[in-house]
């Protein structure tokens, strides 16, 4: 016999054959099972041996036995002669009957042992591969799949939605919605009626006599535009709901059946939608008054990007770039601005100043910046862009200015001194570079002042700390009383919208005043001296410098204390800090160890300290239009402009 793997087989007895028999056998486990390749290994369960060709078994053993060693056939020796009386499987021209049965026998056992060894015992090759069966999922799994189909669908990947939702057995939308949605984009009024009659048992009967009246309104409208005035009185008097609510609408529908369609647009006049492209407006008015296990919001994986976006920049401790909208990269991992777009960064010095500089304050246009000093003129500057101020005018002459207010339109500016009772109250004209009005305050001192909003003729409230507290109506040249509280002293003041006026007295309160009806009340009453205060954008909170305490921030409407601030120390000198940043998150505020100190609003955390004045830094104000643009202004004569290392130039 030979060892070759291309072999012949010489069969001379029974021993001899078994002999062959395991051989073969053990030829088979580990040559032939060897050979396999990895695909037929995880294929061969897939095929049924009903299925499967007759030679198929034994050209895969072969071709098996030949890629083990395709060259021992060839390579090997001879075979030796058949003797006779003795069966080869070799094919012979000269073999008798008795060989050919003897072959063939051993043939069929072969095969049945090779066709054994080839199929995998725990697989039912009679049975089809069925469909996976549907998953167990959760309804929040549900709704992220709807949502993802949804997002899919959109970008026209429609296959990949078929796929998704038969794997996952969702759906992506209620049968009757997407009939519906198709019957208002087409304008099948009748039909879409007929659908909405059906979804009685998952939507409420308010909700759904809003979608048929919204419905009714544009098949009324069709119905007159194609002159069918008396189907349209019919729609009215016997479809239209008879509900209440809906009694003055459908009047004013009443009023369009004597309307000449030609010469009036009842499209426009009734809001309804002509052209399917317009009839997605509609689509979605009605989507906000389904379920939403009926129909999806439009875009709603969209809407949870946003939200998402927005949580992010919130938590964000450094983000100032709300306007450049998200970037691409916050979906794969979350988001945080870098210290290169914070203002740290001084932009510009300015020393037009002489003198310590005392006040800043932006417009509320944020266009200009006006600045007072210890002696010389007031300043005003223009703001050119992000990181950019110019000069603009020049007011008064060699008084201090201590208490800068602007009115809301941005147009005046009131000033008042520090200490000096020989000076008034001035307001200018800023865009005239001239006097607006004077107020005779001849007498008081550390005068502090606001303008209240949205008022002309312009309203001024001037208080100090010897008990005067008045109101003045301002025109040009001119300056009224129109009320006043009296025996109170004052520290600082602000004028909110709603025509109230906050004040903190020489007793540590913060109390509310109204000149409208000569009413006041106590809001929040602090443990230690206030210094002065800053209000939000928003009238929400305040900031309030304490002496003992550092700085304190309130809630206004429950007169709750939220959070303190400390490590900027202000001694007993008046140093006035601003909310500013993106949405007013910030807090900036000076301090006599000559930095400029930092925090989030919504955290008592310490975002940074920017060094660069040599001199104490008397105030801060942080530009509300541009949120990246803050200045300084301190005892060094100077003022400085910080802003990020890359800002924009807009």
């Amino acid at each position: 016999m030979s060892s070759e793997v291309g072999f012949s087989l010489e069969v001379t007895d029974s021993e001899t054959t078994s002999c062959i028999t395991s051989q073969i056998d053990a030829l088979r486990g580990g040559v032939f099972h060897g050979a396999r390749s990895h695909s037929d290994q995880l294929f061969a369960p897939l095929h049924s041996e009903a299925s499967r060709p007759t030679t198929s078994n034994t050209g895969i053993v072969e071709r098996c036995a030949e890629d083990a060693d395709p060259d021992a056939a060839e390579e090997g020796p001879p075979a030796k002669k058949a003797k006779k009386m003795q069966t080869g499987l070799q094919q012979s021209s000269s073999r008798s009957v008795g060989q050919r049965l003897k072959e063939s026998t051993l043939k069929e056992s072969l095969q049945t042992a090779r066709n054994q060894s080839c199929r995998s015992p725990a697989v039912d090759y009679s049975s089809t591969i069925s469909p996976v069966s549907p998953r167990c999922l959760s309804v929040t799994q549900v709704n992220t799949i709807r949502v993802i189909g949804q997002y899919l669908k959109n970008l026209g990947m429609q296959e990949t939605v078929a796929t998704l939702f038969a794997e996952s057995g969702c759906r992506l939308e209620d049968s009757l919605a997407v009939r519906l949605r198709e019957c208002c984009l087409n304008g099948e009024w009748d039909l879409a009626l007929h659908i909405v009659g059906k979804m009685t048992p998952y939507v409420s009967r308010s909700s759904l006599l809003s979608i048929r009246v919204k419905l009714l309104e544009e098949k009324f409208v069709e119905l007159l535009t194609k002159d069918q005035t008396v189907q349209a009185l019919r729609l009215l008097s016997v479809d239209f709901p008879s509900h209440g609510s809906f009694a003055e609408r459908r009047n004013f529908l009443a009023t369009l059946l004597y309307v000449d369609p030609n010469n009036v647009d009842v499209y426009a006049k009734t809001g309804a939608h002509r052209s399917r492209q317009e009839r997605s407006a509609l689509v979605s008015d009605i989507q906000q008054l389904l379920p939403t296990s009926v129909m999806l919001p439009p875009c709603r994986l969209e809407q949870l990007l946003k939200q998402s976006w927005r949580m992010q920049a919130r938590d964000c401790y450094l983000h100032m770039a709300e306007r450049r909208g998200p970037s691409p990269e916050f979906i794969l991992e979350d988001h945080q601005c870098s210290w290169e777009d914070f203002p740290l960064f001084t932009s510009q010095v300015l020393s037009n100043h002489q003198d310590e500089v005392w006040c800043a304050a932006f417009s509320p246009c944020g266009k200009y910046l006006a600045t007072g000093a210890k002696c010389g003129p007031t300043l005003i500057w223009k703001v050119v862009n992000g990181r950019t101020i110019e000069p603009y005018k020049s007011f008064g002459g060699n008084q201090n200015t201590a208490v800068i207010s602007w009115s809301d339109d941005s147009a005046l500016v009131a000033v008042a001194a520090a200490e000096d009772p020989n000076t008034d109250v001035h307001v200018y004209d800023v865009h005239k570079g001239a006097v607006y009005c004077t107020l005779d305050n001849r007498g008081n001192d550390n005068t502090v002042l606001s303008f209240f909003a949205g008022s002309h003729p312009y309203r001024l409230v001037c208080a100090d700390q010897k008990g005067h507290f008045c109101q003045y109506i301002l025109s040009d040249n001119s300056a009224k009383p129109s009320g006043k509280f009296e025996g109170y002293r004052i520290r600082a003041i602000h004028c909110l919208k709603n025509g109230t006026v906050i004040a903190a007295d020489t007793h540590n309160r913060v109390r509310c005043y109204r000149f409208s009806d000569d009413s006041d009340q106590t809001l929040i009453q602090e443990q230690s001296q206030i210094i002065s205060f800053v209000v939000d954008k928003t009238e929400r909170h305040i900031l309030i410098d304490t002496k003992l305490h550092g700085l304190r921030l309130w809630d206004l409407e429950s007169a709750t204390l939220l959070r303190s601030y400390t490590g900027a120390p202000h001694h007993d000198f008046v140093v006035f800090s601003t909310f500013g940043g993106a949405e007013h998150s910030y807090i900036a505020t000076g301090s006599v160890d000559d930095k400029v100190h930092i925090w989030s609003h919504k955290s008592d955390r310490l975002i940074a300290k920017l060094s660069g004045h040599t001199g104490k830094v008397n105030a801060v104000a942080w530009n509300p239009v541009y949120p990246q643009l803050l200045v300084s202004c301190s005892d060094d004569s100077t003022i400085r402009v910080w802003t990020p290392f890359n800002a924009d130039n807009p």
